[in-house]
C-alpha cells in the first residue's frame, strides 16, 4: 500500500511541478527580449501560482486520505469543473496546439464529489488525450468534452481525442496498475483515476472510436 501510494504522489504531483517548470523557462524567455511581452509574463505567472496551488491541494488531499480517510464531498457544477480542469491543462493544450470543443447538455444536474480529486481524474484524461494525438495532423488535433445526463441520476463526463485509438491488446487491461501505452508512463494514471471514481460510486470505462481515436467516459452520481 505504501509503494502505491508514493507511486500516487509521484504521478499526482509530477502533471503540477513539470507546468511549473515549463512556465517559468517561458518567463524567462519572455523578459530576455526586448521589449518584454509583460502582459504574457503575467499570465504565465498566474499559471505558476495556480500549478502551485494545485500541487498544494495535491498533498492535502493526499494527506487527508491517508490520515482520516475522508473526502469532501460537496455538489459541483460540471460546466464549472470542466473549464477549471481545462485552465490547469491550459499550457499543455497550447503547445501540443489541441483545440477543444465542449458540449454541456441544457439543465444538467449537479454532480456530488470531491471537486480536486474529480480535477485528477479529468486532468489525467485530457493530457492522456492530448499525448494521444501527438502524431495527429494538426488541424485534426480536436479534444471534444462532453457532459450528458443519464438514467438513475448519473452525469456522463466524456473525453474525446482524435488521435491513434487504444491497441485492442490493451483495452481490456487499460485500468490496471503498470499497464501502459506510453513509453516512459508509470501505468498509474488510469488505475488511480478509476479507483477515484469507483469510490464516487461512479464508473470509468474506455472506447475506440468508429472514426478514429478514444473515448474515455467517466459516469459520475448526481447530488442529493
Amino acid at each position: 500500500m505504501l509503494g502505491q501510494l508514493s507511486g500516487a504522489l509521484a504521478h499526482e504531483l509530477n502533471q503540477p511541478l513539470a507546468a511549473i517548470s515549463n512556465n517559468a523557462q517561458a518567463a524567462s524567455r519572455l523578459l530576455s527580449r526586448h521589449p518584454a511581452d509583460l502582459e504574457e509574463v503575467n499570465a504565465i505567472l498566474r499559471d505558476i501560482l495556480s500549478d502551485d496551488l494545485r500541487a498544494a491541494h495535491v498533498i492535502h488531499r493526499l494527506s487527508a486520505l491517508l490520515r482520516r480517510g475522508e473526502t469532501h464531498l460537496q455538489p459541483i457544477n460540471a460546466s464549472d469543473l470542466l473549464n477549471e480542469v481545462l485552465e490547469l491543462a491550459h499550457v499543455e493544450l497550447i503547445t501540443r496546439r489541441v483545440t477543444v470543443r465542449m458540449s454541456i447538455a441544457p439543465g444538467l444536474p449537479l454532480i456530488f464529489g470531491d471537486r480536486v480529486q474529480l480535477q485528477q481524474v479529468l486532468l489525467n484524461l485530457i493530457l492522456n488525450a492530448c499525448e494521444a494525438m501527438s502524431v495527429t495532423p494538426l488541424p485534426d488535433r480536436r479534444l471534444v468534452l462532453t457532459a450528458t445526463t443519464i438514467p438513475s441520476r448519473f452525469v456522463d463526463v466524456s473525453v474525446r481525442d482524435h488521435g491513434t485509438g487504444i491497441p485492442p491488446t490493451l483495452i481490456d487491461r487499460l485500468f490496471e496498475p503498470f499497464v501502459t501505452t506510453k513509453t516512459e508512463g508509470l501505468g498509474l494514471g488510469l488505475s488511480i483515476s478509476r479507483t477515484i471514481v469507483a469510490a464516487h460510486g461512479g464508473r470509468l470505462w474506455a472506447e475506440n472510436n468508429p472514426d478514429g481515436g478514444a473515448t474515455l467516459h467517466c459516469v459520475l452520481a448526481t447530488a442529493p
